[in-house]
């Protein structure tokens, strides 16, 4: 978002960040992007986040970030009111003030991500993200099953945005997903992720990376000359995983070094539980290294960055069979999930038929018991 900040500045128009931290000040690339500092994030955030991540830390996690929608839509609004602007981009995530003022001020606005969210098969659900060889079971509980528990996670979040919402004069909304007429722009490219039919409204338009670079540090250019076959790894600045995944992330690392399928390994990293961490990695040589070597950059042929806001890269070639749509490999109706919804609709009939048939009969008990009632009263 701050490359296309810059782009459109550079365009001759007027553009304002309002974040939490200061993200422009001290940057380099950035440093011309005037920004208004709102607070940070609540601080059981983190505490979420290191743990196994499901849908129900996800909506608690939504809870948490929008406890203080009335707080951002202010911050939001006062910002607008100092600069008057006439479109508004706002983050998808957890971010409903911009869109509802947006909404309320009866302006623009463009909703930006940097994944396909929401994506329609999610491992965040307990699904693959890719079910071509899962089963119907699977592909039934993955389909069905798992987003209408997602969206019964999610009623208390919605209830309470919708009573804020109220409060300021904005329309109620029942899906925590989508928002209609909304242009999306997806920092993400065609491959990187499994094939979805998208409104026109949603752009993939990624990756935007900067024309310039800042230079590489001494250490990063003598390691780089050293390792000519080096993967560099990089979770973004706002992903985390357990302690656990972690651990068996380096243990593969250090496995395609030991086969010398790589020479070496950059790890750039914003968050990282240390403590946490075994202490001691051990590889299928029954070679053990102690994992403080690792975060100290003391291995020969490890690199770990860290706080450092570097991009994730992606090796195309490993993607490319996903380029071809999934009804191509698993059939017409495999693929589009026809039997799966073919069985779903079965299973929702039957359930009305069955409820509808037992409210029928309890009507016709109570009506026969009435008609008695008043025919022995009559007789009487």
């Amino acid at each position: 978002m701050l490359e296309i900040c810059k782009i459109l500045m550079d365009r001759g128009y007027k553009i304002t960040l309002i974040a939490p931290g200061n993200f422009t000040a001290t940057s380099t690339l950035y440093g011309s992007i005037p920004q208004i500092i709102t607070d940070g994030v609540h601080q059981d955030f983190d505490r979420i986040s290191f743990n196994e991540y499901t849908f129900k830390s996800w909506a608690n996690e939504m809870k948490i970030l929008n406890h203080r929608y009335d707080k951002y839509f202010n911050n939001y609004l006062q910002a607008y009111k100092e600069t008057k602007a006439d479109l508004f981009f706002c983050n998808y995530i957890a971010n409903e003030a911009c869109f509802d003022l947006a909404l309320k001020l009866k302006k623009p606005v463009v909703a930006y991500a940097s994944s396909t969210f929401p994506s329609r098969l999610d491992p965040v659900i307990g699904c693959h993200v890719n079910i071509e060889k899962g089963s119907f079971y699977n592909r039934f509980i993955c389909a069905i099953v798992q987003p209408l528990r997602l969206h019964w996670m999610f009623r208390d979040y919605l209830n309470h945005i919708n009573a804020r919402r109220a409060e300021v004069g904005v329309s109620k909304s029942h899906d925590f997903r989508e928002k209609a007429n909304t242009l999306f722009l997806t920092n993400s490219f065609f491959g990187f992720e499994v094939p979805t039919a998208w409104l026109p409204i949603h752009q993939e338009i990624g990756p935007i990376l900067p024309d310039t670079f800042p230079n590489l540090s001494s250490d990063l250019e003598l390691f780089l000359s050293t390792h000519l076959k080096t993967m560099y790894i990089a979770l973004g600045t706002a992903v985390y995983t357990t302690p656990k995944n972690y651990a068996i992330l380096l243990q593969s690392a250090l496995e395609l070094i030991n086969r010398n399928i790589l020479d070496g390994v950059i790890w750039s990293t914003i968050k990282f539980n240390e403590s946490e961490l075994p202490s001691t990695i051990n590889l299928s040589t029954g070679e053990v290294i102690p994992t403080s070597n690792l975060l100290n950059n003391l291995h020969p042929h490890v690199y770990i960055i860290k706080n450092e806001n570097d991009e994730l890269e992606v090796n195309i070639e490993s993607l490319l069979r996903f380029w071809i749509t999934p009804d191509s490999r698993m059939g017409f109706f495999r693929g589009n999930y026809l039997d799966v919804f073919g069985a779903a609709m079965i299973i929702a009939l039957a359930l009305i038929s069955s409820f509808g048939y037992g409210f029928y009969k309890v009507i016709m008990l109570v009506t026969e018991n009435i008609f008695s009632e008043v025919g022995i009263r009559k007789v009487s």
